[in-house]
């Protein structure tokens, strides 16, 4: 009868767990790379992520910069605007003021230059503007004297309208024609006269032209306008 062996193996030694322990150094070391790593890696986000918000506000400092400065040229255009507009009104009521003033000198220079014009009475002016109902009119008449003496002048002056109706040609007296009895038929002055009224045309007349009649003394003038509204 054989008798069995029995063998007790002692523990192993250290040199051959080397490799186990050389791969747990390894593993350890790899996690630790990995963990400075995402240390790094979030450390340069959230630096990046600064940096961002910094950009950012810069940026939201120069649009809010911008559209103050947007604002302004705004306003400054608009004031401009309103400048200009008033410089443009100003010059229009200059220039009509201006044009008011050379016709005034004009027609003082009408009166007192005769070696310009014909001495003695003259029909100076006739105008028409709108009497701001439909067919009613105003008109203005002026008559001068020419400055070769210094006598007073008398006299009648008669306004007639000329036109047509229902095809035929017709003529009307102003003094028929005033609705408030505003016409004047005589005059009298030394240097000027002017004499205004209202007229209302006939249903269906067409106006043509305006015959001036004066007489003074024994000498009469004849003057023709042409029918023209003035604004």
């Amino acid at each position: 009868m054989k008798l069995d062996r029995l063998v007790v193996n002692g523990a192993a030694p250290w040199w051959r767990q080397r490799p186990l322990i050389i791969l747990g150094l390894l593993l350890l070391l790899l996690a630790w790379g990995a963990y400075e790593l995402g240390q790094w890696r979030a450390g340069y986000n959230k630096l990046a992520a600064l940096q961002l918000q910094g950009e950012l506000g810069n940026l939201r400092d120069e649009n809010r910069a911008l559209g103050e400065q947007v604002t302004v040229l705004e306003r400054t255009r608009l004031i401009d605007n309103e400048s200009a507009e008033e410089v443009r009104t100003s010059l229009v009521e200059l220039q009509a003021e201006i044009l008011e003033l050379r016709e005034e000198i004009d027609f003082y220079r009408g009166i007192i230059s005769p070696a310009d014009r014909q001495a003695g009475l003259e029909v100076q002016s006739f105008k028409l503007s709108e009497g701001g109902e439909k067919g009613l009119y105003h008109y203005d008449l002026v008559m001068t004297q020419v400055l070769i003496n210094q006598r007073q002048i008398s006299g009648t002056v008669k306004v007639f309208v000329q036109g047509v109706q229902a095809s035929e040609p017709v003529t009307l007296d102003f003094k028929k024609l005033s609705p408030n009895n505003s016409v004047t038929e005589s005059f009298k002055f030394r240097y000027f006269q002017a004499l205004a009224g209202d007229i209302r045309l006939p249903e269906g007349f067409v106006a043509r032209a305006i015959l001036v009649e004066v007489t003074s003394g024994g000498s009469s003038i004849n003057k023709t306008f042409p029918w023209n509204i003035q604004g």
